[in-house]
């Protein structure tokens, strides 16, 4: 399959997983969530998930699932990017400049910038690489001018691995040495397409070797992809397209609505979606 035609069949297989209402869950038969069906608007340019997205802010301007008292955040920046101008989304962006984790202590066991905190998972908890990514991408796209993007950065270079890359958190933890991973280091990559020429041009380095050894996950593959693509990376794009065909034609992406979500947006129209304005 070239690119145009796994766009074609993943896109196939998001719609075929929307639900009655309008939106995407994050598996099959699962209930609409904010965060597979942002993907789905963003891929696909698909009004009705859109609709079901902007039914679905809060009343702070974030977006996610909450089960008791949790309260998940790391929807909000996709949700920005998949909503479309108007208030939704600079509501969406007030939230993300306001977001901040919790401070976190070094220690010999675990060294960084404590002072850096980044963005949560969930709030009132620790940051971490890829809610941080996410919405340094939102910013960058639609908040140039914001501070809290001076923030992202640093945090992204406090935290990335011996060598460049990212994985979820940490350089080192109880003196090993973590690597990066294909799927981290492409989130991040996103973010600062275009910010810290310095910081993406090791991560892009250092990518180009992960992806390959990632090639049998999907969300890695199509991940890179993107990358690629914004980069204008075309060898590594091309290898990139070759991989997440036999990806798909192999697994299907398991009927993932996520996977299923950002390969479209990677093979697709998407991508221009997370390119600078």
């Amino acid at each position: 399959m070239d690119r145009s035609q796994i766009f074609e069949a993943v896109g196939r297989r998001l719609l075929a997983a929307r639900n009655d209402d309008g939106g995407f869950g994050p598996g099959p038969a699962a209930p609409s969530e904010p965060e597979p069906t942002a993907l789905a608007a963003i891929a696909l340019d698909d009004d009705g998930a859109r609709r079901w997205l902007i039914g679905r802010q809060r009343d702070d301007g974030s977006f996610g699932v909450v089960q008791g008292f949790v309260r998940d955040e790391g929807s909000t920046c996709l949700a920005a990017i998949a909503a479309g101008p108007g208030a939704v989304r600079e509501r969406a962006l007030d939230r993300l400049e306001d977001l901040e984790a919790e401070p976190v202590t070094p220690s010999e066991a675990v060294p960084l910038d404590g002072s850096i905190r980044g963005w949560p998972w969930v709030g009132g908890t620790a940051g971490w690489v890829e809610p941080t990514a996410r919405s340094l991408l939102a910013l960058r796209l639609y908040r140039p001018g914001s501070p809290r993007i001076a923030d992202a950065v640093a945090y992204l270079r406090d935290r990335r691995c011996v060598g460049g890359g990212w994985n979820y958190g940490n350089q080192v933890v109880l003196d090993e040495v973590l690597p990066p991973f294909a799927h981290t280091t492409a989130a991040a990559l996103l973010g600062l397409h275009g910010v810290d020429a310095a910081l993406e041009w090791e991560g892009a380095a250092r990518l180009r070797g992960l992806w390959r050894r990632e090639r049998a996950g999907g969300l890695s593959v199509a991940f890179s992809l993107a990358v690629f693509r914004i980069r204008g990376e075309r060898d590594q794009a091309a290898a990139a397209t070759e991989a997440l065909a036999d990806v798909v034609a192999r697994t299907d992406l398991l009927g993932d609505p996520v996977a299923a979500g950002w390969a479209a947006i990677a093979t697709g129209p998407g991508v221009h979606e997370l390119e600078s304005p």
